[in-house]
């Protein structure tokens, strides 16, 4: 059986299937590409930068964070830039940089979790309703006295709509679950290197005591 033929067969709603199954799999293939070149946590970086801060090399440890790429890096370097400032300043300006980066990061990751909930609804209308068509032909050749294999067929065809379904999101929730669980660590990663940085600047005397609670990396900038 062709492909053609497999899509036919699992009725009308295996036109919206399929474009969804291209759609996810063009995420996913976005999504590892996206997270190549925003999702670098610069593994080795805090230590690096710690130790010339501890030595008095600050310019040394921002050019440093300007060589490698990703939100811990840009983070570091906007505390580096601007560690002078009173603490809360600082952290609202790290809050921005790496808001850049989480929000390339979480996008389309929605779409996944949609695709998870809505394609085996979808896979399960489309076998209904092969399923009704399969019983009024299994009555109208019970009626007539003839052969049941037709049938037997039918029910068979009924399920296709189903497997392409569940295929679906068996794919995108292990990509939603990957994706999002990526993007915590990063997140989290990130707010410890910069709150580590800070502590050290603060030891050091060289940025001054925040005048507001502390906002995590990552969260909203404004309350809804």
């Amino acid at each position: 059986m062709s492909i053609i033929e497999f899509i036919i067969k699992g009725g009308f709603v295996m036109w919206f299937l399929v474009p969804m199954a291209v759609i996810a799999v063009a995420i996913v293939v976005e999504r590892i590409i996206a997270y190549r070149q925003y999702g670098d946590t610069a593994n080795g970086l805090l230590a690096e930068v710690l130790d010339q801060v501890r030595r008095g090399r600050d310019a040394e440890a921002l050019r440093t964070c300007e060589d490698r790429n990703g939100p811990v890096a840009a983070c570091l370097a906007t505390v580096l830039r601007n560690r002078n400032l009173p603490e809360d300043e600082v952290e609202g300006l790290v809050e921005e940089t790496g808001q850049g980066f989480f929000l390339r990061l979480e996008r389309f990751i929605s779409v996944l979790e949609v695709f998870t909930t809505v394609s085996p609804l979808l896979g399960l209308l489309g076998t209904i309703v092969g399923m009704i068509r399969v019983f009024q032909q299994f009555a109208s050749t019970a009626g007539a006295g003839g052969s049941n294999t037709g049938v037997l067929g039918g029910v068979g065809e009924a399920l296709y709509a189903t497997s392409v379904g569940i295929s679906i999101a068996v794919i995108a929730f292990a990509a939603f679950g990957y994706f999002n669980a990526r993007l915590n660590a990063i997140r989290d990663v990130t707010q410890n290197a910069v709150t580590t940085l800070i502590n050290a600047l603060r030891t050091r005397g060289t940025v001054t005591e925040r005048a507001s609670a502390p906002t995590a990396v990552g969260a909203p900038v404004t309350a809804k």
